[in-house]
């Protein structure tokens, strides 16, 4: 059955990389809501919020086909922090009026997962002077956790993390 278009919400579909639990990282898109949104680091938080949200399934289109994923199923999503179209405008450009999140400490952290592999990046982090450590961080309320690197923008599993170390 054909659903009416007045019944579907307007979304944007968000390039991604994700990995399912025992499965091969493959290209894929996610969906947020079709809002204007004053630079890409909205965008990142749209999909946090998203993903940590109290629903147990997320729509996922790969290839042609759209499925409702389990989160649990989910061990990473990764999106790239910089929209590099060749030779093209960026759909979001870096612009003084964006609002940007300044954090108070930076932690470089190693992820090993339960599925094998790790992710090397950085947790920022505002939590109140008395919780600085990183298992105050990883032990915060929602289900993944954000890694940044250099170029992306990693939504972990916490469900999916079997070691966090520090690097120096």
């Amino acid at each position: 059955m054909e659903r009416k278009p007045e019944l579907r919400l307007p979304t944007v579909a968000v390039p991604v990389r994700l990995a399912l639990v025992g499965r091969e990282v493959a290209a894929a898109e996610l969906f947020v809501a079709d809002v204007v949104r004053p630079g890409r680091s909205q965008l990142h938080d749209d999909i946090a919020a998203s993903l940590d949200d109290a629903e147990s399934f997320v729509p996922v289109r790969s290839g042609e086909r759209v499925r409702l994923h389990s989160k649990a199923s989910i061990a990473w999503v990764c999106v790239v922090r910089h929209d590099d179209d060749e030779g093209g405008e960026a759909e979001f450009v870096d612009i003084p009026s964006e609002v940007i999140t300044l954090y108070d400490r930076q932690h470089h952290v190693v992820v090993e997962l339960a599925g094998g592999g790790t992710l090397t990046g950085t947790l920022f982090d505002s939590s109140p002077s008395d919780r600085p450590r990183v298992i105050d961080h990883l032990n915060r309320a929602g289900r993944f956790l954000r890694l940044w690197t250099p170029d992306d923008h990693y939504l972990i599993n916490k469900d999916q993390i079997l070691h966090v170390s520090e690097q120096e």
